[in-house]
């Protein structure tokens, strides 16, 4: 008891000394630990280390943070001829390859990319880069190098929030996605509608959600103040989509069927943004496939 007793006095005059005790306040203008990291930074990493297959990048927002999104990218890779990738284990969706290797990140000029090929002989990469301040530019490709056609291609891509404190609420009140007529609305509203399917993007999972949304963006709202990151995959977005118990966001894509030995790419964004939902704009002069103007 004494040990542990003299071990919290130590710590506690450690954290007072650096200017964290409790009741401790910051000098003004002073760095400290959560003040000094700042910028956006892609870093490989971990989620669920007992599966060594998973293809997670860790991305910071660019106000001053300690934290980081945890990006699952992709946790998943649905087509014709079954689950052809799944980042972790689910029993109730048996994969074709359940033991993959470990495919490495490499460093690029921005950011990190990765290449894993398949038994089947499909081939698939990533790639995650800084693109200005505040935006972060996804980019994914699959090669059927197979003498089989791969059709009814769908991804999850995982935006996995809980390391990232003022976006971790277990909730969907905080996400957002934008209806004709309404504008936007919290995702859980959204899957309540009983609108008619007359938009381009689904909210719900994959296939399974209706085409309410007419912007292919999912929003999340920060619990700290004014500021949010918002997701998408443009014209190739086909669901938004949120998982209160995770917590996590969506927004997936989907990609064209592939003949033998055909290849293709999507490219999405996600965004850190300070300022109201009602003020988020995001004009495209990247050169992407992403649809990116606002109303409402």
């Amino acid at each position: 008891m004494r040990r542990n007793i003299s071990q919290q006095i130590d710590r506690r005059g450690f954290l007072a000394a650096i200017g964290l005790g409790a009741g401790a306040s910051v000098v003004s203008g002073q760095q400290t630990y959560e003040t000094h990291a700042k910028g956006i930074r892609i870093v490989p990493g971990q989620w669920r280390p007992h599966y060594r297959f998973e293809q997670i990048a860790w991305i910071s927002p660019p106000w001053p943070s300690q934290d980081y999104l945890w990006l699952d990218f992709p946790e998943a890779i649905f087509s014709s001829r079954g689950l052809l990738f799944l980042s972790h284990v689910n029993p109730p969706l048996p994969q074709l390859f359940p033991d993959l290797p470990q495919a490495p990140w490499r460093t690029t000029s921005s950011g990190i990319a990765f290449e894993r090929s398949l038994p089947n002989a499909v081939a698939f990469g990533g790639r995650i880069e800084k693109l200005a301040g505040s935006v972060v530019e996804l980019e994914l490709h699959i090669s059927n190098g197979s003498r089989e056609p791969l059709t009814n291609i769908t991804l999850q891509t995982c935006a996995y929030l809980r390391g990232i404190r003022e976006f971790a609420d277990f909730t969907r009140s905080n996400k957002f996605v934008h209806l004709p007529g309404s504008g936007w609305t919290p995702l859980s509203e959204a899957l309540t509608s009983r609108r008619e399917e007359s938009a381009a993007y689904r909210v719900g999972w994959r296939t399974k959600g209706k085409a309410i949304a007419d912007q292919p963006w999912l929003v999340t709202l920060s619990n700290q103040g004014e500021r949010l990151v918002a997701m998408t995959w443009g014209k190739d977005t086909l669901s938004l989509i949120a998982n209160p118990n995770h917590p996590c966001m969506h927004a997936d894509p989907h990609f064209p069927d592939l003949k033998p030995g055909a290849s293709a790419s999507v490219k999405g964004l996600i965004v850190f943004f300070e300022g109201a939902l009602r003020d988020f704009r995001f004009e495209n002069s990247t050169g992407t496939s992403t649809e990116c103007a606002f109303s409402g």
